[in-house]
């Protein structure tokens, strides 16, 4: 039994190698041996190991988002499988295309009191485009060819991405009885993502050709030509472009604005047409206008065809990828009045002006650390922002003349679980310099991928500022409630930690500063592991983004 068991997941891996898959990264276990062992003599793959299930599984994910390919997980049983939950939550929110292998006891040993063994069926629920168990006897081996292609396919071939499940109960012995059997594949080919265009959705947006709009960009899976075409339309139609970081779309012309947030109130400026692309916005101004704009047409582009806004205020919902379809339609826009672009350009520069002025007058906090990173790092290394206040701050304080780059988000459940792991993940699939903008509370709730990190060969900086706490809550109404809402102790949670000595003790190189010419040299002289440490004064910090937030009036 065990052979066959060893031929069905060799086929399987075999396969899958075909299909595209190059990154496989295990956690240790025993009933996961025949996976693990296979995988490892797959010629084709490489195997990562991490010793932590989460941090495998945001490890994958941040693998698969930066390579664009399906990376592949395998765990053993019980609670293992069930620690990477979070990740999966993650890739399926944000299309990022995972397939999940999970080692289970055999159904005789179920509910019935077996060591790490917990009911795996269907484990992640509505969080997976597909699930599959595979058979216990392995007596069909075409079976796991087939697997695995399709296991591919539907996790990265289509317009919606994401994680599969498969659930590979094993029975004893585990171990190899000989050679580990390699096969060659036989059905398995490249899988290519898809790019659907739908030419009613062309005929929709040549119609708002000539009228005044604004282009709302979010978090995007797109390259430099992508990124072009997206641009070029903006050019052709002259609508401004209000972008997230993660967009892909920042430092790519004056069209692309920079410091919008502080204009998007300005009277005058209101859009006739309203699209939006890529995930949900970040930044609140995005958010509101998008909530109360009276565009009269607003339309919404989603290829997954999911159309998931909370404002439910969209008037057209089109199901073409925005790169194909701004791209097709670019040569079939005119201009709308030049005055309009224009006007919006004009804004935010001066915007950027006012709002610069105040980061002169100021500390190292974390808005001038966010610009300060983005002007400092060369443009080959990619940006791995965390949610909460770093992805919000790399957004709002791009410098107009900061370079474009590669900036990577988790923005589809908007965790700050996994960040480090995820931006590890996006080190190891690149093999370039990664550098991630980390919260204090987000790295201590992601040590495992630290430690991850200080066992690998990654090139990754991690900066942090540290606020003594979250920060972010400290921006809500909540904090000037009454004493009985108990605010420090309950959403503040200052926890008072120093990360020298974490550094130190996980053999991390450390730096602390707080100073923004000293944070330049540390970033730019950064190998290896590298953790920098900005401390940050939590009121004054407070004070300053009040300032900021007196500009949008």
């Amino acid at each position: 039994m065990t052979d066959l068991a060893y031929q069905a997941t060799g086929r399987f891996w075999a396969e899958l190698a075909a299909c595209g898959v190059t990154d496989v990264v295990v956690s240790p276990g025993s009933r996961s041996t025949p996976l693990a062992v296979s995988a490892r003599n797959q010629e084709g793959l490489r195997v990562t190991v991490q010793l932590d299930e989460r941090v495998a599984g945001f490890c994958a994910l941040g693998m698969a988002k930066a390579s664009g390919r399906p990376v592949a997980l395998v765990c053993t049983s019980g609670t293992a499988a069930a620690n990477y939950l979070p990740a999966v939550v993650e890739a399926h929110h944000s299309g990022v295309p995972l397939v999940v292998c999970t080692a289970d006891r055999p159904p005789e040993l179920r509910n019935a009191g077996a060591g790490q063994t917990i009911d795996q069926v269907k484990l992640y629920g509505d969080h997976v485009r597909w699930y599959a168990e595979t058979p216990c006897d392995f007596d069909d081996p075409g079976f796991f060819t087939r697997l695995a292609v399709r296991a591919a396919t539907t996790a990265g071939a289509g317009p919606n991405p994401g994680p599969v499940h498969l659930n590979w109960p094993f029975r004893k012995p585990l171990e190899p009885q000989g050679t580990v059997p390699r096969f060659e594949p036989t059905v398995g080919q490249p899988i290519e993502s898809v790019r659907p265009l739908v030419e009613a959705d062309v005929d929709a947006l040549r119609g708002m050709a000539g009228r005044r709009g604004l282009i709302v960009a979010g978090a995007l899976d797109v390259d430099d030509a992508g990124a072009a075409a997206i641009v070029g339309f903006a050019e052709a139609a002259g609508w401004p472009v209000v972008a997230d970081a993660g967009s892909q779309l920042r430092g790519r012309g004056p069209l692309v604005l920079d410091g919008a947030e502080w204009v998007l109130r300005r009277a005058g400026l209101v859009p006739d047409v309203l699209v939006r692309i890529g995930g949900p916005p970040s930044n609140r101004a995005v958010i509101d206008l998008v909530d109360t704009s009276g565009s009269a047409d607003r339309l919404l582009v989603d290829p997954r065809r999911r159309w998931e806004d909370p404002s439910f205020k969209w008037t057209t919902a089109l199901a073409s990828d925005p790169v194909a379809l701004l791209g097709a339609t670019a040569p079939l826009m005119a201009s709308a009045d030049d005055a309009w672009a224009v006007g919006w350009a004009e804004a935010a520069y001066d915007a950027w002006e006012r709002v610069e002025s105040v980061l002169r007058s100021d500390d190292l906090l974390e808005p001038l650390l966010a610009a300060t990173l983005l002007r400092a790092l060369p443009s080959e290394v990619a940006v791995y922002a965390s949610s909460s206040m770093p992805v919000r701050d790399v957004t709002s304080f791009w410098p107009p003349d900061a370079l474009p780059r590669r900036v990577l988000v988790n923005r589809g459940a908007n965790g700050i679980d996994g960040v480090v792991s995820s931006a590890l993940g996006a080190a190891l699939a690149l093999d370039q310099p990664v550098a991630a903008l980390v919260g204090d509370v987000a790295l201590l709730h992601d040590i495992g991928g630290l430690l991850a990190a200080s066992l690998s060969d990654a090139d990754l900086t991690v900066v942090v500022p540290n606020n003594d706490g979250g920060g972010i809550f400290s921006l809500l109404p909540l904090a000037e409630g009454s004493s009985d809402v108990h605010f420090g102790e309950l959403f503040h949670t200052p926890h008072g930690v120093g990360f020298g000595r974490l550094a130190e003790g996980l053999g991390v190189n450390y730096h602390r500063t707080g100073l923004a010419d000293d944070l330049v040299e540390a970033v730019t002289k950064a190998s290896g592991v590298t953790l920098i440490e900005v401390p940050i004064d939590h009121g004054t910090a407070i004070k300053q983004r009040n300032q900021l937030a007196d500009l949008a009036e």
